[in-house]
């Protein structure tokens, strides 16, 4: 006996300065990144739209995935606003970081941060 399981694959542009890269993602990632980051990070994720609930029947419908599309595209630009959690191995790892991109990034961040250091 064979099953075959259908699932939606969501896609997303990422961008960072000049460079832009794609990924693609099922919810059930969204949803282990969204637990690991709310035990994680608390106090951060208080503030960054839920992700909208699993539905274990109808899933692909059209308009279930449209609107999940919308609604994980919004979850995932709320977690990217946020330097804390762009900083942590998981964002970076789930929104699969080219190299040259965390390197860049922690520099900038080191920048700010001796910036804010300096003004103080």
């Amino acid at each position: 006996m064979a099953f075959t399981l259908d699932y939606t694959v969501y896609n997303f542009q990422i961008a960072y300065n000049e460079k832009r890269w794609f990924i693609q993602k099922r919810y059930s990632q969204f949803d282990k990144l969204d637990n690991v980051l709310n035990e994680k990070f608390p106090d951060v994720m208080i503030s960054v739209q839920r992700l909208p609930p699993k539905k274990p029947f109808g899933s692909l419908s059209p308009a279930l995935i449209a609107m999940r599309q919308k609604s994980l595209d919004a979850y995932l630009q709320a977690i990217l606003i946020r330097p804390v959690l762009v900083r942590s191995e998981e964002v970076r790892d789930f929104i699969d970081m080219p190299y040259d991109v965390r390197e860049l990034y922690g520099e900038e961040q080191r920048h700010l941060i001796a910036a804010q250091d300096a003004l103080r």
